[in-house]
């Protein structure tokens, strides 16, 4: 990862809507109340990626299913992971460049709506990567539209 190359082999999720769909889980159980309130719900799966170990994906979605325009997004997206996550490294390093990035670690991947910089709301995903030891661990997450182009990233301490 020195060189920032990810190969298509080793950093992608095929067939994601056929095979990860199913693998999917509410995040966290509803109670009585929850159930009948028309809420956003996040549906999670974890899945390792690479040398990256328990890599979280969640979809967007309500209490009963994801939504499907997410799905779709997340199914096209993972099968060119390898390419977002050169892209959302390259990101990073034009503005953080003292940091070493073989020490960055994949923690998510995140399909839904995505508050942008300006307070326009996106459709979109998000790549979340740690760096760091603790206690002195950030979170940097790179966002890019649903047509894959980077709309910015954010990132603070854990």
């Amino acid at each position: 990862m020195g060189d920032l190359e990810f190969s298509q082999r080793n950093y992608t999720i095929s067939n994601f809507k056929q095979n990860g769909y199913e693998k999917l889980v509410l995040s966290k159980p509803l109670d009585e109340y929850e159930a009948e309130v028309p809420v956003t719900r996040q549906w999670f799966w974890s899945t390792d990626i690479g040398e990256w170990e328990e890599v979280e994906i969640t979809v967007e979605g309500n209490s009963e299913k994801p939504y499907e325009e997410f799905i779709e997004m997340a199914d096209s997206i993972l099968k060119q992971l390898h390419i977002y996550l050169e892209r959302s490294l390259k990101y990073l390093k034009q503005f953080i460049s003292i940091q070493k990035f073989s020490v960055y670690y994949l923690s998510a991947v995140s399909f839904g709506r995505l508050l942008n910089f300006d307070g326009h709301i996106l459709a979109g995903c998000s790549l979340a990567f740690v760096y760091g030891d603790y206690p002195n661990v950030f979170q940097y997450k790179v966002k890019f539209n649903r047509s894959g182009w980077p709309i910015g990233f954010e990132g603070g301490p854990l």
